[in-house]
């Protein structure tokens, strides 16, 4: 190889080295661009927060483009939506032309891939949505003078890919939602042409569709093969060879559809080349995914769907469905019965235009189930304007039947008869202005002997059920059902149902409701969550709320011989309640629970707040047990830990307003109350505040409250039971109380004692404490300086009445005397307990302190026997006088 051969190849060598090291150093240098740029075109355009945990450029993966990698992306919303995420992304990969980069000409997008991406639409019952993220003119600039700046994206897009990505719709307004998972979709076309075939390949699982809590769609599957032609310079796209299906039905799409300004042009049919009675059941979300490999169908099956003209704003383009089924039959491999002679006859029209001119058209849907027919029409037309409807329900069903024809498990019981005769026609006008005499209607539905019983679950048995109805009124004539062991029995009728089904209005009506045991936690859900464990014999089941419905006006009467709420064993409750507005009001309520008897008034609303009902109730609780009230409260066990200690009954007289958490528990800092608490016969134990106030007291009898004829003002704010000053009569001593107890069981009382002539050397008559800490660690504080000070009134005033007999001089040795021997004992005393004090202290701190506080007490005492002394010569002084 000769030199210029061998210098040449050094130099190509040279130059794809310095190419490729270039390829390498580039991105770190457009990097800090890139991510600027992305930032500042989303200020510009959104009003919501874009995340991303990095930013990466690379010139080599997908030579000669350069790839721009987001990681961890995010956009979160502003205002009441700041909690939602809109979307967010494991990684979005981005491909543009790396020339795009250099120049301010801007960037050419060729392809984009999304990793895992999430995306959540919300609209609220106000019409608001989550994706109302454009900034608006006004806010991208100040005034009209001003240019807008254009966007630095120039959409060539070649390919968009979704790996594995999740998609949910939820609509607060129609109560609607949709969500799935495992979307995998695959987007090819030339964007740059201005006519292009488009190849979009899609599929999903687990779709589930509900409205009003119904499910339509359950983990349903979709997949999608398409291929259309698309007109961007007159956005026109023309489908071409394309599969969609939905579970097991296959359907094809025929026609175009273009865009307009305003609207949209199209004319669109679908085909069901491949369809049969079977597939349809493939949607029924029960029979797909349970024993579906062993059930049989047959039958002609004819689907149609064709769409042909405008779309703009509130008009209608031509469109029309059919479904009909003729001689379906269903039933399952070795079971001995099935469903025949299926019938259906569905038409859904409008010649275009106004969508009041839509009608939906069952003209027939009938089966024989068992041998037993059962049939159902419905025509509904102007939707809009004034619903004009008719539909009609006759025949019967053999629940009992069902299990020969359906494989139920072991675990599943259910018989019993389903009649029903009914046939309405008529406007909705004329049910609004309760014009009944144009409505046409008449009717009865029975349901006798049902039993179904599931594995898990109370059974449940309708004994009778039997309802009439009519135009005006449904009367309910018997209802007799078991839960378990909870029975209920009503009587009553409802008036304005038809309002109330068709357009959601007023339900008005009147109920008897009769039981002789209804067990409300056997309704209560278990909250705890299957991924932890849960201790044993712990509880973990709680009341959620229960919303009081707006458009229910309802009067009951109720007579329940036993209910049982949580803790609380109610007997003979019987009274009235209404619910209106949201409300649900007691007028009021008598029972027997807590040992005695309650009268209650008031209401349960969740107007204003679905979340945290709203209680307000009058309550008169007389001869109630303590003991039982403790029990069965969790408020007074937190409220009112004395209860727990407190033997004999009470009687209360309270008011009271708390909201409700979402376990349908007090919030106990926001209650508010005001009542008096008496009793005839109160007994108290054990308690540590009385064990202490009786041994500094030295009075045995403290430690054993028995008192009668209590009675005690309170009031509860704040998270604070305060109480109005109260009398207690302990045989010979008297009490009076006052203070507060808070949710923490802190207490801060004030004692005011009168003590028998033998405490203290007969001195003391009155004693006063403050008691704090909790109930279960007291600490009570005498007052040393108000017993000295009486001490020395009361040792006076005796000792002068003692020596009224003698003369002036034996008076004043005698009084001399006595008053040294009370100064000697009070002081002596003080040293006493004292050392009391000090041999209680274990601990070296304890100790210190309690040598401090006895020689406060000594100090103290010997003031006051220096001020007997003092008071002692004063009344010499006058008898020197004499």
């Amino acid at each position: 190889m000769n030199t210029r051969v061998k210098k040449g190849l050094k130099i190509t060598g040279i130059v794809i080295l310095s190419f490729f090291i270039l390829l390498l150093i580039l991105p770190f240098a457009f990097k800090g661009k890139i991510l600027d740029l992305v930032k500042n075109e989303a200020n510009k355009m959104l009003e919501a927060r874009l995340e991303f945990s990095d930013l990466n450029l690379s010139f080599i993966s997908h030579f000669p483009k350069a790839t721009i990698g987001l990681e961890n992306i995010s956009l979160v919303g502003v205002g009441d939506f700041s909690k939602d995420t809109l979307v967010s992304a494991k990684e979005i990969d981005i491909a543009v032309d790396i020339l795009s980069l250099i120049g301010n000409d801007g960037i050419k997008i060729h392809h984009i891939i999304l990793d895992r991406p999430a995306i959540r639409a919300v609209k609220l019952s106000d019409g608001r949505v989550n994706w109302d993220i454009m900034k608006s003119d006004s806010t991208t600039q100040t005034t009209d003078t001003i240019t807008s700046e254009p966007s630095n994206f120039a959409l060539q897009l070649q390919k968009f890919s979704i790996n594995s990505g999740r998609l949910a719709y939820v609509d607060d307004s129609s109560k609607m939602q949709f969500k799935t998972q495992d979307l995998n979709l695959k987007l090819r076309g030339d964007m740059t042409v201005k006519s292009t075939d488009i190849d979009c390949q899609m599929t999903t699982g687990k779709i589930n569709f509900l409205i009003s809590g119904v499910p339509y769609l359950r983990n349903a599957e979709f997949e999608m093969d398409l291929k259309l032609n698309a007109d961007f310079e007159n956005n026109k796209y023309t489908f071409d060879e394309n599969r969609l299906r939905l579970n097991a039905i296959e359907m094809n799409l025929d026609g175009w559809l273009t865009l307009l300004e305003n609207g949209m042009d199209m004319d669109i049919s679908v085909n069901t080349p491949q369809i049969n009675f079977k597939d349809v059941l493939s949607l029924i979300p029960g029979i797909y995914q349970n024993n579906f490999d062993a059930l049989q169908a047959s039958g002609n099956l004819d689907f149609k769907a064709e769409a042909k003209g405008l779309m703009v704003g509130e008009s209608l383009p031509k469109f029309a469905i059919g479904f009909n089924v003729n001689n379906g039959m269903v039933s399952y491999e070795g079971m001995p019965q099935k469903i025949e002679q299926i019938t259906i006859k569905t038409a859904v029209q409008n010649p275009g235009g106004n969508a009041d001119k839509t009608t939906v058209n069952v003209e027939d849907f009938s089966f024989k189930m068992a041998g037993n027919p059962f049939k159902i029409t419905l025509f509904a037309a102007t939707p809009i304007s004034d619903l004009n409807f008719k539909a009609t329900a006759n025949g019967m069903l053999n629940l009992n039947s069902i299990k020969d024809i359906y494989p139920l498990s072991d675990s599943i019981k259910l018989n019993g008869i389903l009649t029903t005769n009914l046939n309405f026609s008529g406007k909705m006008s004329d049910i609004e202005k309760e014009k009944y005499e144009n409505i046409k209607g008449e009717g009865n539905l029975k349901i006798e002997k049902m039993n179904l019983t599931m594995s898990g679950y109370p059974a449940i048995a309708i004994h009778t059920a039997s309802a009439t109805v009519s135009p005006q009124a449904m009367s309910l004539n018997q209802l007799d059902v078991q839960i378990g062991e909870n029975d209920i029995h009503a009587q009553g009728a409802l008036s304005n149902y038809l309002s109330y089904i068709l357009r959601n209005e007023t339900l008005k009506g009147n109920l008897v409701l009769q039981s002789n045991k209804l067990n409300l936690n056997d309704f209560i859900t278990d909250t705890a969550s299957g991924e932890n464990e849960i201790a044993e014999n712990v509880d973990t089941t709680a009341m959620t709320v229960f919303e009081v419905p707006e458009n229910l006006n309802l009067s009951l009467k109720a007579n329940f011989k036993e209910v049982i709420f949580q803790k609380i064993d109610i007997k003979n409750l019987t009274g009235n309640i209404t619910v209106s507005d949201g409300t649900a009001r007691m007028n009021p309520l008598n029972l027997d629970a807590f040992g005695g008897n309650v009268s209650a008034s008031g209401s349960y609303s969740t107007k204003q707040n679905k979340k945290n009902p709203q209680v307000d109730f009058s309550l008169d609780i007389k001869k109630a047990s303590f003991e039982e009230t403790f029990k069965q409260l969790d408020m007074i066990q937190q409220i009112v830990p004395i209860f727990a200690k407190t033997g004999g009954n009470y009687s209360v007289n309270v008011d009271l307003k708390t909201p409700l958490d979402e376990t349908m528990s007090p919030v106990l800092n926001e209650i508010w109350a005001k009542g008096v608490l008496s009793s005839n016969d109160i007994h108290i134990q054990n308690i540590e505040v009385f064990n202490q106030l009786a041994t500094l007291l030295k009075n045995d009898k403290l430690k054993n409250i028995e008192a009668k004829d209590i009675r005690i003002p309170f009031t509860i704010e704040n998270g604070l039971l305060k109480t109005s000053p109260f009398d207690i009569k302990l045989g010979n001593i008297n009490m009076n109380l006052s203070g507060t107890t808070g949710l923490d069981q802190s207490i801060n009382y004030d004692a005011k004692i009168e003590l028998p002539s033998n405490i203290t050397g007969g001195y003391v008559n009155n004693v006063t404490a403050q008691i704090g800490g909790s109930f279960t660690k007291p600490s009570i504080k005498l007052n040393t300086r108000e017993i000295a000070t009486e001490a020395v009134k009361k040792v006076v005033e005796d000792k002068l009445t003692e020596i009224t007999g003698k003369d002036n001089s034996e008076r004043i040795a005698a009084l001399r005397k006595e008053a040294d021997a009370a100064a000697e004992k009070l002081v002596q005393t003080a040293q006493n307990e004292g050392q009391k004090l000090i041999d209680k202290a274990s601990k070296p701190l304890e100790k210190i302190a309690a040598q401090a506080a006895a020689k406060k007490l000594v100090s103290e005492a010997e003031k006051q026997a220096a001020k007997l002394r003092e008071e002692a010569e004063k009344q010499i002084q006058k008898l020197e006088q004499k």
